[in-house]
């Protein structure tokens, strides 16, 4: 563990600064996150090298510079709106504007400008009011009901050190609920391909293993996810059994990988041999189909 970074452990929870977790400081050696283990199922284990700040000598993390409703709903959400720093620009283009924003995330707050001020409540009250209304996670991100954004950190059964930061780990751990803001539609009819997409079943089978090394406890993840544009509807999901078990199908494949590439020093990208992609079927349907007409 660093020394050079204060933490507080209790019951196998690490307090931790959200600038300290994403650098990677908590241990002496790389460790394994749910987004790095995202990234060598869908890329290569070299895209994950090239995204850890700990592998990476020339590794930045990147600040969005335009603006992200659903992020900053996330921030607020959790750490409530006093946790906002409303700035009075037209925009970030100028040094005092880009001063200012840059001082406020040093003191840990979220800038936002005037203008989008507006949207931002809008949609943080939008949310508020439909988990209130929930039959099933109206405990979800209530103050005094749980932990926001707490740091864990476990070490897997092949000794690959992994760490995780729960948006909301209720009360008696057995809960947690990850708030997510986007531009796309969370209608439940329609949101298996976008969770799949989103890597939704990784990260839930990443941070269950990490509430069962350390407490002992089958926990349930739930997603709280809200669309950033009028109304601001609002699902709760969860991972039904089939998303559980590729899920924990594809963290094994993620930490075996990260294992083998950090004994061996090597992170290849993709395949060294000549491939042969599959013709998507809709492809051989269109033609197909074009075929026919003019027969």
């Amino acid at each position: 563990m660093s020394k050079e970074v204060e933490i507080v452990k209790r019951e196998g929870i690490v307090t931790l600064s959200e600038s300290n977790y994403h650098a990677d400081t908590v241990a002496d050696v790389p460790s394994l996150s749910s987004s790095i283990a995202k990234i060598l199922c869908a890329e290569s284990p070299l895209h994950a090298w090239t995204a850890h700040p700990r592998l990476n000598p020339n590794f930045v993390r990147e600040e969005k510079e335009i603006f992200d409703l659903g992020g900053v709903a996330h921030a607020l959400m959790l750490e409530g709106e006093d946790h906002a720093c409303v700035l009075d620009y037209a925009d970030w283009r100028s040094k005092d504007a880009r001063q200012a924003r840059d001082d406020a995330r040093a003191m840990g707050r979220t800038p936002i400008l005037t203008k989008h001020w507006n949207r931002v409540q809008a949609m943080i009250k939008a949310g508020k009011d439909q988990i209130a209304a929930h039959r099933e996670a109206k405990d979800a991100f209530l103050e005094g009901n749980g932990l926001p954004e707490e740091t864990l950190v476990w070490t897997d059964d092949h000794g690959v050190v992994c760490r995780a930061r729960p948006d909301w780990i209720k009360n008696g751990k057995k809960r947690i609920f990850d708030y997510k803001g986007t531009g796309t539609s969370v209608n439940p009819e329609s949101l298996g391909r976008f969770a799949v997409s989103q890597g939704w079943d990784i990260q839930s089978a990443f941070y269950l293993r990490g509430i069962q090394k350390l407490f002992g406890i089958d926990a349930e993840f739930f997603f709280v996810a809200q669309e950033d544009y009028p109304p601001y509807a609002l699902t709760v999901a969860g991972m039904p059994p089939p998303f559980r078990w590729i899920g924990d199908k594809k963290v094994q494949m993620a930490i075996d990988l990260w294992a083998q590439c950090l004994e061996s020093g090597k992170w290849p990208a993709y395949s060294d041999r000549i491939i042969y992609p599959d013709l998507p079927a809709f492809v051989e349907a269109a033609f197909l189909e074009k075929e026919l007409k003019q027969q």
